[in-house]
């Protein structure tokens, strides 16, 4: 790895400390943080063609057909769509990696190999190798990428060097001009469709479906979950344009579930969960594995290391139950006031 500029990790480097190397990290990626105004969408598809010249300068353009991706776009339900889907692929016994956002605490929980949030050594490895390469042609006249663009690429760069057997990317925002949508996916999915962002992505269920849905390609199959008519209207439009499947998932039952419990709490998990079963069965019909899911689902159940993965899997913030309680009534009374705004 090159050395830092400045001498930023360099307590990391000589494998002195990384706590300091770490706090150099997180100042240095503060400094990405953009001031624009996120309606300024003026620039949006210049920014998106410069993923590709970062990609170069950081060896991984050539290499980048080698993630076996599952990509998800969508208003609602993404984060958990890639989560049940990591957790059924690693159940199956896959080396998986899954990029999400945001974070809550940490940005190292952006970044899972097999379920696991990754180290703080793994992240300053990749995290420093890739701030150095770009940091050199910034200074020739290439602009830094912003905060997201440089995250997306550092799951990247971690990914292929992790050699994960499956990468699971959640879009950013939109999709089209979304940092992710420079892969080539083995299968793509649209979760549930809102009103959201409509000062960058449009004011209209129809205008947003249509950015979501700029992640199909040719030759790979799509799936979603039912949509109000004028946003699935849209991505039926798109698939039909580009010749490729688009399957509309139904969700999962309890029965189906075989007495297992979802990991992820709210009725509206049954269906993010059959959207991330539909990603999972088609991924491994595509990649050569259908023997792990041979037929359609059936009214029997799930294979067994699907359902080991739907209830197992966790998201840590969101619709998460906290099973403990101040010791004190004043103590109550000010959480109350913290959470009643």
């Amino acid at each position: 790895m090159k050395m830092a500029i400045n001498g930023i990790g360099q307590g990391f480097l000589n494998g002195v400390s990384t706590s300091s190397s770490y706090e150099s990290a997180m100042s240095a990626l503060s400094s990405l943080i953009t001031r624009r105004k996120r309606g300024d969408g003026s620039t949006r598809k210049q920014k998106f063609d410069l993923m590709f010249k970062y990609l170069e300068i950081l060896g991984l353009e050539e290499r980048m057909s080698e993630l076996k991706v599952i990509h998800i776009a969508g208003t609602k339900g993404k984060g958990s769509t890639c989560t049940f889907s990591e957790a059924i692929l690693r159940e199956c016994g896959f080396r998986t990696g899954l990029f999400t956002s945001p974070h809550l605490i940490d940005v190292r929980e952006r970044y899972r190999i097999n379920g696991l949030d990754i180290s703080e050594e793994t992240f300053l490895l990749y995290f420093w190798d890739c701030w150095n390469q770009l940091k050199e042609k910034a200074v020739e006249g290439l602009p830094m990428p912003p905060l997201f663009q440089f995250l997306t690429l550092l799951a990247f760069k971690t990914f292929l060097s992790e050699k994960v057997d499956v990468a699971i990317l959640e879009v950013g925002l939109g999709g089209a001009f979304d940092s992710t949508n420079v892969v080539k996916p083995v299968v793509c999915g649209v979760t549930s469709l809102g009103m959201d962002h409509t000062e960058i992505l449009g004011d209209t269920i129809a205008k947003i479906a249509s950015e979501k849905a700029g992640i199909f390609k040719p030759h790979v199959p799509a799936f979603t979950v039912q949509q109000l008519s004028e946003g699935m209207h849209v991505l039926q439009e798109r698939a039909s344009e580009l010749m490729i499947p688009l399957e509309v998932a139904s969700p999962l039952s309890s029965k189906m579930l075989n007495g297992h419990h979802l990991g992820l709490a709210g009725d509206h998990q049954f269906v993010n969960s059959g959207l991330a079963v539909e990603l999972c069965r088609c991924w491994l019909q595509r990649t050569g594995h259908q023997n792990l899911f041979p037929n359609d689902i059936v009214e029997e159940g799930l294979p067994v290391a699907f359902l080991r993965g739907l209830s197992s899997a966790n998201l840590p913030g969101r619709a998460q139950i906290v099973h403990d309680k101040p010791d004190k009534s004043d103590k109550i009374s000010e959480i109350i006031k913290v959470w009643v705004i």
